[in-house]
């Protein structure tokens, strides 16, 4: 476990250093939105997989969680050209540690269910990291792909453009961030929504569906453990 979480911590510093993020002009949110996109996505890859049981897969689950927010966390203060408020590095890692929470608790559930399968336990734990880091690339660049779309259905559905924001978990941690995802200068040359109008989800909606999410892919999680941890507890 140690040597994963050393890999995840070079692994999101060295994304961050390549995409700009220690440039003189990133803003403070713009920082911690890309910090906290960064371990999103690249924690699933490195997800140690499950434990023999229930309950040590459980706490394997909240360990490596709590180890990609800090792998979040430490580049926000170490790359920043401005001292980072604690209020909004705690407010941008709240956000993230439930959504690490979710993602790790669905890589849990496909790497129980896969690990029956012949290619055993190594490449369900690869299999499940990569497939939730795919769901989260899909969903994230929603703003991109599914903008056009969105616009079109906007003339008839005045929701439509909203939704499209709301369902991308970038869009999520850019609010938890305070950042003004839309507004930065290469997404707003780049996704037509910028130009259109639009309402981001608030904080306090995002929470609790996170929240809810957490509570259900953690109940699938557990009946989708090996037979023979059920076995063990019994």
């Amino acid at each position: 476990m140690a040597a994963r979480i050393a890999m995840l911590f070079a692994a999101v510093l060295g994304v961050l250093v390549a995409f700009g993020a220690a440039a003189p002009d990133t803003q403070p949110s713009a920082l911690r939105t890309m910090a906290s996109a960064a371990a999103a996505l690249l924690a699933p890859l490195f997800w140690p997989g499950v434990a023999a049981t229930r309950g040590a897969t459980a706490r394997r689950l909240f360990v490596w969680s709590a180890a990609a927010c800090a792998a979040a966390a430490l580049p926000m203060w170490a790359l920043a050209r401005a001292p980072q408020p604690l209020p909004d590095v705690l407010q941008s890692c709240a956000l993230l540690a439930l959504m690490l929470l979710a993602s790790h608790a669905l890589a849990a559930m496909l790497d129980g269910r896969g690990s029956r399968l012949p290619g055993g336990p190594g490449d369900a734990r690869e299999g499940a990291g990569r497939a939730v880091a795919l769901v989260l690339i899909v969903l994230g660049s929603m703003p991109f792909w599914l903008g056009p779309a969105a616009e079109l259905l906007s003339a008839r559905h005045a929701q439509a453009i909203d939704t499209v924001l709301g369902l991308s978990p970038l869009t999520h941690l850019a609010v938890a961030s305070g950042n003004d995802l839309l507004r930065n200068p290469w997404l707003y040359q780049h996704s037509n929504l910028s130009g259109l109008q639009f309402e981001y989800p608030t904080l306090t909606s995002l929470a609790w569906f996170y929240v809810a999410l957490c509570l259900l892919l953690g109940v699938l999680a557990a009946k989708s453990a090996r037979p023979d941890d059920r076995m063990e507890r019994t």
